[in-house]
């Protein structure tokens, strides 16, 4: 029996969480749920989309990993409502193709299959053939026999960075609970373009800039800036116990550039 993790914006403090556990019980009493987080913004993939890459790795293969949220564009959202279940790195991905399958797994080899809904149907059928299906999949059945095969899934650019010969531009995809600050560029993207320059970190406007990368919080003094690459290999501003984001004004999708130089 596969686990199920949960990923959603639907909060604590309401009934949805609790509603939707409760009926998935009901189906199947043995089902193991995990969850992933439920304080996800509203509508917002991008931070959905790197907390969940952040973690299901480390669940075992087959784990299955339902994403419960929609994009806020309201134009894309009745473009791309179909249901889809994807298979990827030995798991499977259930939810809307808003555009965070391609934010989720990037490149990779996907097997897609999209759960076929009826002409005009109603939420509360919608929700009960969702509920059979991840009930199948835990039980352990093929997602060729939950409905048909799919093309592909709804891109999404909004966490790409772009690059030049002497700079990279990027954009702040995540701000987590300690206020640290996480950007759209990766180990690799970082040395690739580098080749072996010095380089400064541009933060709002040139206001602070950072021209070392360490290897931990504590190489700096408490309250001063730090970059580090985390464990994800994103790169990430710091400050040495406190805040980045609040204390140096940032916010998700703020503009970060990063440009090299020779000595």
């Amino acid at each position: 029996m596969a686990l199920l993790t949960l990923t959603t914006d639907w909060g604590l403090r309401d009934h949805y969480v609790a509603a939707f556990k409760g009926e998935l019980i009901g189906l199947y009493q043995e089902i193991q749920l995990i969850d992933v987080t439920h304080d996800v913004e509203h509508f917002n993939i991008l931070q959905a989309s790197f907390i969940l890459k952040s973690v299901f790795k480390r669940f075992p293969k087959g784990t299955i990993h339902y994403i419960g949220l929609n994009a806020a564009d309201s134009t894309q959202k009745s473009q791309n409502t179909d249901l889809l279940i994807v298979s990827a790195n030995d798991h499977y991905f259930v939810g809307q193709d808003s555009g965070i399958f391609s934010l989720l797994l990037g490149e990779t080899s996907m097997e897609i299959v999209r759960i076929v809904l009826p002409v005009n149907c109603s939420e509360e059928e919608q929700s009960t053939i969702l509920m059979n299906s991840l009930i199948a999949l835990v039980k352990g059945a093929k997602i060729s026999e939950l409905g048909e095969a799919h093309p592909s899934v709804h891109q999404s650019y909004l966490a790409q960075p772009t690059v030049d010969s002497d700079s990279i531009r990027a954009t702040i995809l995540y701000i987590d609970s300690f206020g640290n600050v996480i950007v759209n560029v990766d180990k690799e993207l970082f040395e690739r373009e580098r080749r072996n320059r010095d380089f400064t970190i541009f933060l709002r406007k040139q206001l602070y800039d950072i021209n070392k990368i360490s290897a931990h919080y504590h190489e700096v003094e408490i309250g001063e800036i730090v970059a580090i690459f985390n464990r994800q290999g994103f790169l990430e501003i710091a400050l040495n116990h406190d805040s980045a984001a609040l204390l140096l004004g940032l916010k998700m999708m703020d503009p970060i550039r990063i440009e090299f130089y020779d000595r």
